[in-house]
């Protein structure tokens, strides 16, 4: 009978723990919530970068991230800016005595978020590959 050597399934063992530990929900859960806050405030940036200033540079000054919630099945993040008139310079706005005059608007936020949009499969693979090094070189996520 040939004899087929010997194979140390140990190496094998560890990979499978590595993997089972990674569905873990908790660990799940925080790269998702760790993920979301970098692309949160990447799109923040961009936001940030194509808002006026104006006189006082509140507009600018009052952009946001909030906390990432799990609502239901997914996961939810807000960018908001609380300054009055932060619709209006995003969306355009009449003017004037008689309001007949138009003020186009910055879409500051419409066009970072589409950015956003478009870069993030890249910055999901990227980040999902890091999870699997971590993973396989025996550090959890």
């Amino acid at each position: 009978m040939a004899k087929w050597g010997s194979f140390d399934f140990g190496q094998m063992e560890q990979m499978a723990k590595r993997f089972k530990t990674a569905t873990d929900q908790r660990v799940i859960d925080r790269w998702i919530r760790e993920f979301l806050l970098e692309m949160a405030y990447r799109a923040d940036r961009k936001i940030k970068k194509r808002t006026p200033v104006g006189d006082t540079g509140e507009l600018r000054r009052n952009w946001q991230v909030g906390k990432v919630e799990k609502l239901g099945g997914g996961y939810v993040i807000e960018i908001f800016n609380n300054t009055d008139y932060a619709s209006y310079v995003e969306h355009g706005h009449r003017t004037g005595k008689d309001l007949t005059g138009w003020v186009e608007g910055r879409f500051m936020m419409t066009v970072s978020m589409q950015e956003m949009e478009r870069e993030l499969p890249r910055y999901i693979e990227k980040k999902q590959l890091e999870l699997l090094n971590q993973l396989m070189n025996g550090r959890k996520g």
